[in-house]
């Protein structure tokens, strides 16, 4: 059992009359973390980011199945999500990764936080603020390779360690760690390997000035499976643990969203469906409405593109995506009725809608579409290993 778990991952059970959820396969996402850890060294240690509601699949279900791998801690970009990851139980170590205002500051050091810093008035203001609350408050120091969002410029750092210095020497913070964040690792391994050279640069400059940088860290998902020798002290896996394809190279799927089929008619030729009666029958057809719509995060652009699969057959959308719901075509088939369960994104006997293929009808990335659901859709642990 990780450490700092104070609570079993509860399974749900799926209600009868439930109109949509998204089942999140635990064994699968515990699969993921485990692949990631055997491409990396031993000994070093695992931060799984936990952001946007764990990418999409509910942050207490993903913190309590990947704490029970004793990871170094959970990462989030805000303190509410910092909070939501204590709700699920987790004692340990919860780093904040977008800058943390002054005035958040003693909220955050009271629930047990850390911060990223990125300047040296950031390390400051954590530093006033531990001391004022007779604390010492673990921070963890942005290096700026080239992202381009955050942190202390990496050529810079051997002019300003000194100071970095001077400021760790006044009390009430401890640098736990140094990191910086790949901005093409999926695409561009010489620029990635240029990356670590420069936070290894920027590491030298900060033991120069007698600052102990604390663990070393930049590889996300793509970095930790694809490439050697930029693992350091510890990765931050992402995406890749949720079901995105990341670097050509496929995860278990963790998430399927799951639909109710509420209506069943036979129409007749020349019948319309939804908005703007943009689909019409070309002859007798048989439709499906499924309780799903753009509300719960069933993209609208899926409209003419887009299917759904029922007893693990092919049911293609028709007519726009609405709010609420959506409308199948099951022409020919006796087999579907009111209660029976669709598939719009994961598995269904043999086939499967995956995340990538969402992405390119909609034009965007993976990412925005696990990340796209809404809080209308339950997300519901299954797991056959508890």
């Amino acid at each position: 059992m990780g450490a700092g778990i104070l609570a079993r991952l509860t399974i749900m059970p799926i209600e009868p009359m439930r109109r949509a959820w998204m089942e999140v396969d635990c064994r699968a996402l515990r699969a993921n973390c485990r692949t990631v850890a055997q491409r990396i060294p031993a000994g070093c240690r695992m931060l799984p980011m936990v952001k946007a509601d764990a990418y999409g699949t509910g942050t207490g279900l993903a913190v309590r199945t990947l704490g029970r791998l004793d990871p170094y801690g959970f990462g989030v970009a805000t303190l509410g999500e910092a909070g939501v990851v204590r709700e699920a139980g987790w004692q340990g170590r919860v780093v904040v990764f977008t800058p943390t205002l002054p005035a958040d500051l003693p909220e955050l050091i009271a629930d047990g936080f850390e911060p990223v810093v990125g300047s040296l008035a950031a390390i400051a203001a954590c530093g006033e603020a531990a001391r004022g609350a007779r604390t010492a408050l673990p921070v963890h120091l942005e290096i700026d390779t080239g992202m381009g969002r955050f942190g202390l410029p990496w050529d810079d750092v051997s002019r300003v360690a000194p100071r970095v210095a001077q400021v760790l020497a006044g009390g009430g913070v401890e640098l736990a760690s140094t990191f910086t964040h790949f901005h093409s690792a999926e695409t561009d391994e010489a620029a990635t390997r240029e990356q670590w050279r420069r936070l290894g640069v920027a590491t030298d400059a900060l033991r120069e000035a007698g600052v102990d940088p604390g663990l070393c860290h930049a590889a996300n998902s793509a970095a930790a499976l694809e490439y050697s020798g930029v693992a350091g002290d510890m990765v931050r896996p992402g995406v890749w643990l949720y079901g995105v394809e990341v670097a050509g190279r496929g995860p278990e799927i963790v998430a399927h969203v799951r639909a109710r089929v509420l209506e069943v008619r036979d129409v007749k030729p020349g019948s319309t469906v939804s908005y703007g009666a943009t689909w019409t029958a070309p002859g007798p057809a048989r439709l499906a409405t499924l309780g799903i719509g753009y509300a719960d995060g069933l993209r609208r652009c899926l409209t003419g593109r887009g299917r759904a699969l029922i007893h693990g057959r092919e049911a293609p959308m028709r007519g726009v995506i609405t709010m609420d719901s959506t409308v199948v075509d099951v022409t020919g088939r006796e087999d579907v009725a009111p209660g029976d369960v669709a598939t719009v994104l994961g598995r269904d006997g043999r086939s499967e809608i995956t995340l990538e293929e969402l992405a390119r009808a909609c034009g965007t990335i993976a990412y925005e579409i696990l990340t796209g659901w809404s809080a209308r859709i339950p997300r519901i642990g299954i797991d056959g290993d508890l």
